[in-house]
């Protein structure tokens, strides 16, 4: 009797067979390991004796942080002390069978425990290896700490964040941390194709505040390209008109119209047609200056209209539109459901998916380790002999 045919290719998780070595606390490198183990990877996560600090951060359900489950799920956890030899003589082994390495020490703290990215490379060739910091390693700033709110503030994105007119205020999602989680994974698995032609890895420098800025799209346009004043607009923007939340009878909805088209559209479902003969508004750019007076005007509009109504209008007509949710809305919304964006693990802890849906995607999720859950898998692990990435030769 032939046991269970193997699984097909597409069944298999993305990145499976790739280990990756997680160094990392809260936030951003953690989220970083975690997009990769949800998506197949091995990951190890190594913590010190203390623990990943995280673990401390509230709300708690069952006396264990949420925070930290959240961003740690999937992974495989380990206690080394970096502090004495023999736990460095363990990473050193560890670095040797990894295929990735993550870590968000500040700038030189790997370096002075032994393991500069050179080292890192001389143990292993073939690891890619990403440091995640605030300011990054080179740079007046690389020595300085830096928290989400710090990176915020010094990119220009707090600056353009709040209130029309200002005074400029955070994101309300540590935005700093989780955009170089994202860049991270992109690098790690443009350096893992790489190597599969060059057999080599490589040391990748991720920065926070590079992040922030390089996602500051016509925000930094208008810095580099105009002289105009770039500061907060509300929820409204700065250059397209109407674009933002406008009032109607029982509470807000969002309406989104850039372009002549979609303005068109507005002015039909809301039977305003003299906005299509007026001056004021005869282009984007001319609305966006004009913006105040055409949020009252559609505000008017919407007056006798409840919520529902005016989005089923909307709809109908073709116009980009949603209502303002809370967080707890969102999360229980028809949509949100269907998509699986909120999951549970299989002792019940509830939680966020991730954004992607790829045949490697994990469907069902591990809890996060305790602290040295799987200490007693490192003999194992250490006793497998060093990885040794090859090239391979491509063909079309």
């Amino acid at each position: 009797m032939s046991g269970p045919e193997p699984p097909s290719p597409a069944e298999r998780p993305a990145l499976e067979g790739v280990r990756v070595l997680d160094l990392s606390r809260i936030l951003s490198g953690p989220l970083c390991t975690r997009m990769l183990a949800d998506l197949g990877a091995e990951v190890i996560k190594v913590e010190s004796p203390a623990g990943d600090d995280g673990r401390h951060f509230g709300p708690f359900t069952g006396g264990e942080s949420t925070f930290y489950r959240h961003l740690n799920r999937n992974k495989l956890g380990v206690v080394l002390d970096l502090k004495d030899p023999a736990g460095r003589d363990r990473l050193a082994g560890l670095v040797a069978r990894s295929d990735v390495l993550v870590e968000n020490f500040r700038p030189g703290v790997l370096d002075r425990l032994g393991f500069p990215p050179a080292e890192l490379l001389r143990l292993n060739p073939g690891l890619v290896a990403v440091s995640i910091s605030g300011f990054g390693r080179t740079g007046p700033l690389a020595d300085r700490a830096a928290y989400d709110l710090i990176v915020q503030a010094m990119s220009g994105l707090m600056s353009v964040t709040g209130p029309d007119g200002g005074p400029g205020v955070r994101v309300g999602v540590s935005i700093g941390d989780v955009v170089p989680a994202l860049y991270a994974v992109v690098a790690v698995l443009s350096a893992l194709r790489q190597r599969e032609t060059t057999g080599r890895g490589q040391h990748i420098d991720v920065s926070m505040f590079d992040g922030l800025v390089s996602v500051l799209e016509s925000v930094a346009m208008r810095a580099l390209h105009t002289d105009e004043d770039v500061r907060p607009t509300g929820s409204q923007h700065a250059i397209s008109a109407p674009y933002g939340t406008f009032a109607a009878k029982d509470g807000p909805v969002a309406i989104a119209v850039a372009g002549d088209a979609l303005f068109t559209r507005l002015a039909t479902v809301l039977d305003r047609p003299h906005w299509l003969t007026d001056e004021r508004y005869a282009s984007d750019a001319l609305r966006g200056r004009h913006r105040e007076e055409l949020r009252r005007e559609v505000e008017t509009a919407l007056a006798d209209l409840t919520r529902e109504q005016a989005l089923d209008r909307l709809t109908e007509g073709g116009v980009p539109c949603g209502p303002v949710l809370g967080v707890r809305e969102a999360l229980s919304h028809p949509h949100a459901l269907a998509r699986g964006l909120v999951v549970d693990e299989p002792d019940g802890f509830r939680t966020l998916a991730g954004g992607v849906r790829t045949t490697g995607t994990v469907e069902a999720f591990r809890p996060a380790p305790t602290h040295g859950e799987h200490d007693h898998l490192l003999e194992r692990w250490l006793a497998e002999e060093p990885r040794r990435a090859s090239a391979t030769t491509r063909t079309e």
